[in-house]
């Protein structure tokens, strides 16, 4: 057994976080027409959840339907819904490296649905390849959950994915991926998105603007050319080191760098090079200086104005207050968040109330956990 089904193991009280084996989220999408959108990926997290320590084993798992539908991020399935959320994920032919080796297989061998009267119930061995390379694996990224199940897009979520696998490298902030790589891991569709303008504005892009908004990393990216043409991305990335900076800049230590927008980097239709500013990279020297210390106005968060409409509130502004009035050990913020716009939805008050701040603070004091 790898090192990554231990590290599972010992890490299985905690909530927050999955443990997912590196290898398999270095997996890539075998071509495929249809690969899983994106409430199929979140319940591939949420089977990763229920799996545990026992994902590599050759044996059945289970989910119940009522379970899901008590996470944040998934829809109020029906059973019809969930049967085809089971054939995408079916259908799913990965590529693996696996040593000198590529591994090709599906996620799943057999999926069942409970059919009977009363509780919905999933049933599912994962695919021999699958479990292959868990078994063997020695390294692992590791998911915020609440993140995972707040994106919109399959893009943004293996995204996530691939920066979380990196982000604790101590050698390394950047990686360069081909077209066709990049295509692969973040489950580009066959026949989809071919020109690299339209790659950019509809999957790099918005993939970036919502792992740079919603979650604990910065990434930004370049295109990598041969002559005109665009053959690479060049993709940085930063771990931030609180709350507050998730809606700001960027870390200071990391160029400032986004992809060129897609008009100017059009590989089948170039235009004249246009003279523009661009931020020199930071130099060997440059890295090890101390970052630029900020005033206690740099600090100061922003007016926390609206309430978010969705999703949890681990990495945002509003984890600070709702961690100060809440009773301990804190209660899980996707949960908190849930229950507090429930709450304001029956009282039919607006998330973007002018006095939002102080009315989810006493709320929040009020909060009793259920047993």
């Amino acid at each position: 057994m790898g090192k990554t089904l231990q590290v599972i193991a010992d890490r299985a009280y905690d909530k927050d976080r999955s443990y997912r084996p590196g290898e398999l989220v270095e997996g890539r999408f075998a071509d495929l027409t249809n690969p899983p959108g994106i409430v199929a990926l979140k319940l591939y997290e949420l089977m990763f959840r229920a799996a545990g320590a026992a994902l590599a084993e050759d044996r059945w798992h289970t989910l119940d339907l009522a379970a899901i539908k008590a996470e944040a991020g998934i829809k109020n399935l029906t059973k019809r819904e969930l049967v085809d959320l089971f054939k995408e994920l079916s259908g799913a032919v990965m590529e693996y490296q696996s040593g000198t080796k590529i591994v090709v297989g599906s996620l799943l061998a057999i999926a069942e649905i409970e059919t009977d009267d009363g509780p919905v119930v999933a049933r599912w061995k994962f695919g021999e390849a699958f479990r292959h390379i868990a078994q063997g694996s020695d390294y692992w990224a590791i998911i915020d959950r609440s993140t995972a199940l707040s994106m919109t897009s399959r893009y943004a979520m293996r995204l996530h994915e691939m920066i979380a696998l990196r982000a604790n490298l101590s050698h390394k902030a950047s990686e360069t991926f081909t077209l066709l790589d990049l295509r692969a891991r973040l489950g580009v569709p066959k026949g989809k998105l071919e020109r690299w303008d339209m790659l950019n504005r509809k999957a790099i892009q918005p993939a970036i603007n919502e792992v740079n908004r919603i979650s604990r990393f910065a990434v930004s990216a370049v295109p990598k050319k041969r002559g005109r043409i665009v053959v690479g991305v060049e993709i940085f990335w930063s771990v931030r080191t609180h709350d507050t900076e998730i809606e700001g800049e960027p870390v200071p230590s990391r160029p400032s760098l986004s992809v060129i927008p897609p008009e100017d980097t059009s590989s089948e239709a170039p235009k004249a090079s246009r003279t523009r500013a661009v931020r020199k990279p930071v130099s060997d020297t440059a890295t090890s200086a101390k970052p630029r210390q900020r005033s206690k106005a740099d600090a100061a968060p922003q007016p926390l104005a609206v309430f978010p409409s969705e999703g949890s509130l681990h990495y945002t502004a509003w984890a600070e207050p709702a961690r100060r009035q809440l009773p301990q050990p804190t209660p899980d913020l996707a949960v908190v968040a849930d229950a507090f716009r429930r709450w304001a939805k029956g009282r039919k008050m607006a998330l973007d109330h002018r006095d939002i701040l102080q009315i989810f603070e006493t709320w929040c004091a009020k909060y009793q956990v259920r047993k």
